[in-house]
């Protein structure tokens, strides 16, 4: 994806996580004259069917629980409008933009079209995650290295860190059950249908799942 939205690419479908931290210091460098980067890190903006946040009563019948999300990159912005929107909606104040905003209007036409097609996209990680061949086994997996192997002739997910300490987890995500990736850039297991991920020893990071995954041993 452009360098100058962030090397955006979904939770978990990002083929080589590292591609993207060097495109992104390979564009530093060559516009802003950057050679040293001390700091970096992935984080999940969510995005609505329509690409417009969500600002306002969370459901028709529920009224007094308000929700403000799908800010797609623009948290500092959007966020203030929300603040507005929802203020307003508190105090019984009528706001100019909080029709735009409500997260009542999905319609089917054109919206339809686009949760469709997500839905299709996740149908399809959630197949291929269960069907897919894995070759690699733990005694492949080298130091400050992880992988999606096979352990007991079942699909698992290693980790070795720096000193050689194994960590073992089910890949199966603790959300809806599809299987998670290994994120080499941040070391971490991500779930391509619904973003959750979780450490390299399990425990979760970002939802939707509460549930670490469950560890294995190693031994077995």
């Amino acid at each position: 994806m452009n360098s100058l939205r962030g090397e955006n690419h979904k939770t978990g479908q990002g083929i080589c996580t590292f591609g993207h931290y060097e495109r992104l210091e390979k564009y530093a460098a060559e516009t802003f004259g950057i050679r040293n980067i001390p700091f970096r890190w992935s984080a999940q903006d969510l995005i609505s069917i329509d690409k417009v946040p969500y600002i306002g009563p969370i459901t028709g019948r529920h009224e007094r629980v308000y929700v403000a999300t799908g800010f797609a990159k623009w948290g500092m912005t959007t966020g203030t409008m929300a603040g507005h929107i929802l203020a307003d909606r508190i105090i019984g104040r009528d706001n100019p933009h909080a029709a735009i905003f409500d997260p009542a209007r999905f319609k089917a036409d054109p919206g339809m079209k686009h949760f469709i097609v997500e839905n299709v996209n996740v149908a399809k990680e959630l197949i291929s995650g269960k069907v897919g061949i894995v070759h690699k086994h733990v005694s492949d997996i080298g130091e400050d290295e992880g992988a999606v192997v096979r352990h007991n002739g079942k699909r698992a997910g290693a980790y070795k860190d720096t000193s050689g300490t194994l960590f073992l987890v089910d890949t199966t995500c603790t959300h809806l059950g599809c299987e998670v990736e290994w994120n080499e850039g941040e070391r971490s297991w991500d779930c391509p249908c619904h973003g959750s991920r979780f450490d390299y020893a399990g425990h979760v990071i970002e939802g939707p799942a509460v549930e670490d995954l469950k560890v294995l041993d190693a031994q077995e």
